[in-house]
């Protein structure tokens, strides 16, 4: 791809028209947004009129200079080959006559070289850019906001199918059915006709889906969070997003019954082409409700899946469908690479055989969370290494951010990797010559245990090997050869694979405490092993376990109140006495697990062994230690070699340290650095059987270049206040930046 530019790149949608500079090699600059001049915006005008300022508002978003180059991404049915706009309900109502959009833009301003492609193919160009899609076959975007289209590529030739008016996926316009509050429900769509898929389940179609949801079920609705929030004057879109993190019924009611109509396209389409590998969905829709949407999406094709396949390999489908992060699929850098790959077909320059437009995705640089010298991070190209005997090359889907990262960012630990993250599942690239496991081929989803039992040098995102938050990681053959790269017989939905690894560390731990037969299980730690630890404590140690759930900060405390999975008792750590913890935990056999940052973990340790004399006790370790690693509770105890007697699950069953108190009591002790595989799978089985149950805890979904700001952040500070809400779980999904 030529590297010219800047160009200018613009966005025309039905609500807005964005525009800025881009470049390949500075990337995307400053973004400016302008109304777009609809037809909802201005009832009064002719369909001429709005032409005339769209046309007006695009011209105008050109700088002046020397040759100026424009990517337009526009958000209406065109003509692929010729940028013949023949429709645009969002922006022209019901009117479909033909606007030669590219003439009519030469003709204000001639000495542009003008570039249209129609808005989901422009993101679709984006989208397919990132080198983990390098080994796809077909990909299908669609865009859910005003409007609704989807586009499809194959990747293996670059084309971009079209049907005799240069048309492909126009799927807001097809006939849809959609049923509210038990009943039927017919709408009528932005085009004026009813029935269309778009008139449910577009942005305007999903408020009138509300408008008729309120009006049906009155009562419901003002009893409902999402009735009292909009009732006390917050905005639709806002008031929808905070009743669905609030696990809001009737929310839940509503997007369901919009989605439903795009669920029935996904599956038709899966349906009539399984070479579709992903299907990701992007708009203000889809994007702004993120975890919301793909979950409720993900709902209805379990619930009715394909016929036979949606039985026997459910995550076949499910797995394929996917909400994009924030920026994975932009129209604005998409309008730039159609910009230059048409500048290069031209000047017969195209450096890939992947025509019509499609960005060839590089083969030998991928991108990179990179830690530099002070501790900061940047995101950095690297050149991609091709897997040598033995070894694997893989693209990490999503990547989690786990508090053992934000130890090592603060300066806490002192681990060497450049590159963290050690938890969530990639996709395999390539293998190299000897990899004798079957199951290890190029496209098998897999989640890679990061802690070796016997090799130290493989320590994944810690140690010499970089961990996973980049878009390409080379497994070296000492794991692959120790069966740590373990392939999933079923992948769990979203950004659920973050919480594969910390599931299994309490997996590991349930295992041994439950042993013990405890009445009470004692957690410290409000992070994410704590709260998991709480969630599974009925499913792993017994009904008839009691939970007690002990939290560091009291943004935490109110986090777990808010929860709808908490546990039966919840306390602050600041003022907690030994005394008034006794109170709590009672008389009944006692497991504790201590899951904190290092600096807490001994401290937590003494408060618990105080609180729990005379009580029959074992205990846990899986936090972090600092030096010295010992406590004048247990006298004589190098609690950092009992903790490191565990290893990768190894040995079985693990070891348990009987120990002496300083008060003359008795009690068990144990610790484990890493899981072993059998941890990792059933963590992914728990994920995938009951999704809901941990969906709340992903809190936060970012893209690499999303990450660096916020873990510089975190890095510089204690507060895990992020964008306004509490952090539990981060959620990187890999992509390549602009």
């Amino acid at each position: 791809m030529s590297t010219e530019g800047p160009i200018a790149v613009l966005d025309v949608g039905g609500t807005h028209v964005r525009h800025a500079l881009w470049s390949p090699r500075e990337g995307l600059g400053e973004v400016t947004d302008t109304p777009s001049p609809s037809l909802l915006r201005h009832p009064g005008a002719s369909v001429d009129e709005l032409k005339a300022r769209l046309l007006t508002v695009i011209c105008d978003a050109v700088p002046p200079g020397p040759s100026p180059v424009a990517g337009v991404s526009f958000g209406a049915a065109l003509d692929q080959r010729t940028g013949t706009v023949y429709g645009s309900a969002p922006l022209f109502g019901a009117d479909t006559a033909t606007l030669d959009l590219p003439a009519a833009l030469r003709e204000r301003r001639p000495e542009v070289e003008w570039h249209v492609v129609n808005d989901v193919t422009a993101a679709l160009l984006h989208f397919v850019s990132a080198p983990r899609r390098g080994g796809l076959r077909k990909v299908l975007l669609m865009t859910v906001s005003s409007g609704i289209a989807c586009r499809t590529v194959d990747l293996r030739t670059g084309t971009i199918a079209t049907d005799v008016c240069g048309l492909q996926g126009e799927v807001g316009h097809l006939p849809a059915v959609a049923e509210l509050a038990g009943s039927p429900i017919e709408l009528t769509c932005d085009c004026g006709t009813v029935g269309h898929v778009a008139a449910y389940a577009s942005g305007p179609g999903l408020r009138r889906m509300a408008d008729a949801l309120r009006e049906r079920a009155a009562g419901r609705w003002a009893a409902s969070e999402l009735g009292r929030r909009m009732g006390a004057g917050s905005g639709f879109e806002t008031a929808l997003a905070a009743a669905l993190d609030a696990g809001d019924p009737l929310a839940a009611e509503l997007l369901d019954a919009a989605t439903a109509p795009v669920a029935d396209v996904l599956r038709t389409a899966v349906c009539l082409d399984p070479e579709l590998d992903e299907l990701g969905l992007t708009g203000g829709v889809a994007t702004g409700l993120g975890r919301h949407y793909e979950a409720s999406l993900h709902r209805h094709l379990r619930r009715q899946g394909l016929y036979l396949t949606g039985e026997r390999a459910p995550e076949w489908l499910t797995g394929r469908v996917t909400v994009c992060a924030p920026g994975e699929a932009n129209g604005l850098i998409g309008a730039g690479i159609a910009a230059l790959r048409a500048r290069d077909r031209a000047r017969g320059t195209a450096g890939s055989p992947r025509g019509d437009g499609v960005a060839a995705a590089p083969g030998r640089r991928h991108h990179a969370v990179v830690r530099d010298a002070s501790g900061l991070l940047h995101l950095s190209p690297r050149p991609t290494p091709q897997p040598g005997p033995g070894e694997l090359l893989v693209a990490p889907v999503v990547a989690g951010v786990c508090g053992t990262d934000l130890q090592m960012l603060r300066g806490v630990r002192d681990d060497a990797a450049p590159v963290l993250g050690h938890e969530g599942v990639a996709r395999i690239v390539a293998a190299g010559p000897g990899v004798r496991d079957p199951r290890l081929v190029p496209g098998a989803q897999v989640v890679v245990n990061p802690t070796h039992p016997t090799d130290p040098s493989f320590l994944l995102g810690h140690g010499t090997t970089d961990g996973l938050l980049q878009e390409r990681v080379l497994i070296p053959a000492t794991a692959v050869a120790e069966g740590l790269v373990l392939p999933l017989p079923e992948v769990p939905p979203g950004m659920l694979g973050a919480l594969i690894e910390p599931l299994a560390v309490v997996r590991y731990a349930s295992l041994a405490l439950a042993e013990h037969r405890p009445g009470t299980l004692l957690v410290f730690g409000d992070g994410t092993v704590g709260h998991l630890a709480v969630r599974t404590a009925r499913r792993w140690y017994g009904s008839g376990v009691r939970t007690v759930h002990v939290h560091h900060t009291e943004d935490g405390l109110e986090w777990s109140a808010r929860a709808r999975h908490r546990a039966d008792v919840r306390l602050g750590r600041t003022g907690l006495t030994a005394r008034r913890l006794a109170e709590v935990i009672g008389d009944d056999p006692l497991a504790v697990l201590i899951a904190t940052p290092a600096p807490a973990t001994l401290p937590c340790l003494e408060l618990a062994l105080d609180a729990a004399e005379g009580v029959d006790t074992v205990v846990d370790l899986v936090g972090g230690l600092t030096r010295p690693p010992t406590s004048t509770r247990l006298p004589g105890v190098d609690l950092a070699a009992l903790r490191a007697a565990n290893r990768a699950g190894q040995p079985q069953p693990p070891h348990v340290g009987r120990l002496g108190t300083a008060s003359g009591d008795k009690v068990r002790v144990l610790g484990h650095r890493g899981v072993a595989g059998e941890h990792l799978l059933e963590a992914a089985a728990e994920l995938c059987r009951e999704p809901d149950r941990y969906r709340d805890l992903v809190t936060h979904v970012v893209s690499l270049a999303g990450a660096v700001p916020v873990l510089n952040r975190l890095a510089a500070t204690r507060d895990r206040i992020v964008s306004g809400r509490r952090l539990v779980k981060l959620a990187v999904r890999p992509q390549e930046p602009s």
